[in-house]
């Protein structure tokens, strides 16, 4: 069912200055996504620039500020959007040396953010990093091969980082579901998806 919705996010989304604890190190990521736009020479009439907006930060900003666990030696964060109106959804994956931490932000402009914090097995962390730490970014996806319904090029974005080194890429609707046709009446899941099973709360 997990697997069901992440596949329906991508499909349906169109229509730090870090205060860390000593020895905690920064991630080095660009939490506004500018920098591997830019880098990628993604021009501002694309639909991934209209989602984020002028004044995009993601909301893991502030949780980067106020971390009291242990330093983070691992880290996964991706950033898509979620259905109908497109809101933000953040899923962030720690690793420390002994624990694992999952946190989910859902921006909902009406009643503010769904944020979920959750304990996560440090082991299922382990192969979800390995699994996706390896990947080159993607080709983005032409607009005749993208699913009615779907974004072509790139929508969403992943962040790596490892013991002081970090960085991130595109994603695009194939790393969530590889459609049949365009209708996309038959799917198998994309690599991403195929990953997320990793963590126990993505299983079927």
């Amino acid at each position: 069912m997990k697997l069901i919705l992440i596949v329906a996010i991508l499909i349906v989304a169109p229509q730090i200055i870090f205060a860390q604890e000593p020895g905690v190190p920064s991630l080095g990521w660009d939490l506004t996504y500018q920098t591997v736009l830019d880098t990628n020479h993604i021009p501002p009439s694309e639909w991934i620039w209209k989602w984020l907006g002028p004044k995009y930060e993601s909301p893991i900003k502030p949780l980067l500020a106020a971390w009291r666990h242990e330093p983070i030696e691992s880290s996964v964060l991706i950033e898509m959007p979620a259905p109908h109106a497109g809101e933000h959804v953040t899923a962030w994956f720690v690793r420390t040396k002994n624990h694992g931490y999952y946190f989910e932000v859902v921006e909902d402009e009406d009643n503010g953010p769904h944020k979920t914090t959750e304990d996560l097995s440090p082991q299922a962390y382990d192969k979800f990093f390995d699994a996706v730490s390896s990947w080159k970014q993607a080709e983005p996806v032409k607009p005749e091969n993208t699913p009615v319904g779907a974004v072509p090029g790139y929508d969403a974005f992943l962040s790596l980082y490892t013991r002081g080194n970090s960085r991130q890429m595109l994603l695009t609707i194939e790393d969530f579901a590889i459609c049949n046709n365009k209708k996309c009446e038959e799917w198998k899941p994309g690599r991403l998806a195929q990953a997320m099973t990793i963590i126990p709360r993505f299983k079927n």
